[in-house]
């Protein structure tokens, strides 16, 4: 368990990552971790079930239930903001063996690109979000009425999860676990259908395989550690 100054001092680091980050977004609009189209998503979810079906019916009933069984516990974890620092806690002190501010610029940028790709993918199902169809939804947390399938947020979760796993392998199944969370906590939130969620997390892993193998993010990689990577060796049970 991290000590609690240490994940001031995590946080602190993070949060001047972020200010250079945002000084630096506009530099340049290369894709050089996940090139366009270099995903066939459309091959590899199926398309949501139409609006008023038997199967959309099936899964407005969940987001139904999970609404009226969350609990504050529930609202406060689905709350949260989807970002680095959210899974700062699980690294700890490990986070000072790399270089924070390279470490965080690199996912960020990542994600940015995955943002543009998954957009564009969104507005082909065009599927509209269960507070949108269903007035008795009321939703929490972020939930703006775009296009629901698939789920941004678990595809940037998974991502996250992954691209942080490459630098801290050891820590890769509590990662994952969290990622899973943050997607489901999106149909407890009111905001997405499970079927959004479970087709987000299929294209984030495939986004992820696409951005770890770029000569750019292993670039990245060699200046987060400031020397050559080490070779992963297997992760925490």
């Amino acid at each position: 368990m991290p000590r609690p100054g240490s994940l001031i001092a995590v946080l602190v680091i993070l949060t001047l990552a972020f200010v250079r980050g945002h000084a630096q977004a506009d530099e340049t609009a290369e894709r050089v971790y996940l090139p366009a189209g270099s995903v066939d998503v459309q091959s590899l979810i199926p398309p949501p079930p139409a609006v008023g079906s038997p199967a959309f019916n099936e899964q407005m009933v969940i987001v139904e239930w999970l609404q009226q069984t969350r609990t504050p516990a529930d609202v406060a974890f689905v709350e949260t903001t989807l970002n680095v620092e959210r899974f700062a806690p699980l690294l700890g002190d490990a986070l000072f063996t790399v270089d924070g501010l390279e470490l965080k610029q690199t996912i960020d940028d990542a994600i940015d690109e995955a943002r543009t790709e998954y957009d564009s993918l969104k507005a082909i199902y065009d599927l509209p979000r269960p507070f949108v169809v269903n007035d008795k939804i009321e939703p929490v947390g972020e939930a703006r009425p775009v296009s629901s399938y698939p789920s941004g947020h678990s595809i940037r979760a998974i991502i996250y999860a992954r691209l942080l796993a490459e630098v801290f392998p050891e820590h890769e199944d509590a990662l994952m676990d969290l990622a899973m969370r943050v997607g489901y906590g999106r149909v407890v939130a009111g905001a997405h259908y499970p079927i959004d969620v479970t087709a987000g997390q299929t294209v984030g892993e495939a986004y992820a395989d696409v951005i770890v193998r770029q000569p750019a993010f292993k670039q990245a990689l060699e200046r987060i550690f400031g020397r050559q990577p080490p070779l992963r060796t297997g992760t925490d049970g």
